[in-house]
């Protein structure tokens, strides 16, 4: 059976009828996929934060289609698809051809800027987040694989690329904390690359000599997008220890009593604590 695939476009305001290609639903092997584009658009780019949460919604709702003819319009009057396209013979996966050569791509050095200039502005959102909750003077910005003290320098080392946005160092514990926002267009991105380093910490703490227990968590600035949480928790599995809705007070509330309790114990002490 030959592949096939049709194009999602989303229409932000259907006054103006500008449509933009944020994905595509993927007929192959028996199945139905559907792939998002690497370049979607963020809220600036869709109008307003509002628009760019409805266009994750549909493509959320897409995401558990189980046949390529569902009719244009069917999932959301502000959701096209296009008439479907046949994907050449000689592709051995039509979801990975689809994803590199149809849907809209970024340059790798507008990428690295944008993705630089995000993590910026993630870590400014986090510490503003402490500002307003008045926990600040307990959160240190940038831990760094160098302030993991490792037992031997012989150890093959976990290869960390960025230090950890923020952290809280108490007496017998240590949490480390990372800030994502839910409105990200590169949402699953951002989770992906959050895991990988967790993953490398922990390799790294387990090569430790410390008496501090460290924590993984993110917390998570939701914008109103409550699916974000939930490609969060999918993602991070195994990675981190907690996953927090800092916009939910039954969760906010602990996660703020937790950093006063810890940072209390720490005396503004900012290395960790040898054996």
């Amino acid at each position: 059976m030959t592949a096939r695939f049709r194009l999602v476009q989303y229409m932000p305001d259907p006054f103006a009828g500008t449509k933009v290609t944020v994905g595509a639903l993927v007929e192959a092997h028996g199945r139905v996929e559907l792939v998002r584009a690497p370049a979607l658009p963020g809220p600036n780019c869709v109008g307003s934060r509002s628009a760019w949460v409805t266009m994750q919604l549909v493509l959320d709702s897409l995401a558990g289609c189980s046949e390529l003819d569902v009719r244009s319009g069917e999932v959301s009057s502000l959701a096209g698809l296009t008439v479907p396209h046949a994907i050449p013979d000689g592709v051995d996966d039509p979801v990975a051809w689809v994803e590199s050569f149809i849907l809209p791509q970024k340059g790798p050095k507008e990428q690295d800027s944008k993705d630089t200039a995000h993590r910026q502005k993630r870590e400014t959102m986090g510490f503003r987040f402490f500002e307003q909750w008045h926990v600040a003077q307990f959160v240190r910005r940038k831990f760094g694989a160098e302030d993991v003290p490792v037992r031997s320098c012989n150890d093959e080392l976990p290869q960390v690329k960025h230090p950890i946005t923020h952290y809280v160092s108490g007496a017998s514990e240590l949490l480390l904390m990372e800030p994502i926002v839910g409105t990200r267009a590169k949402l699953t991105d951002d989770l992906k690359g959050l895991s990988e380093s967790f993953l490398a910490y922990r390799s790294l703490f387990e090569m430790a000599n410390t008496s501090q227990k460290p924590t993984f968590i993110v917390y998570v600035l939701t914008g109103g997008y409550q699916g974000a949480l939930t490609t969060a928790h999918e993602v991070l599995k195994g990675a981190a220890h907690q996953v927090i809705n800092v916009d939910d007070p039954s969760q906010r509330v602990p996660f703020l009593q937790r950093i006063m309790a810890v940072g209390r114990t720490g005396g503004g002490q900012g290395a960790l604590g040898l054996h």
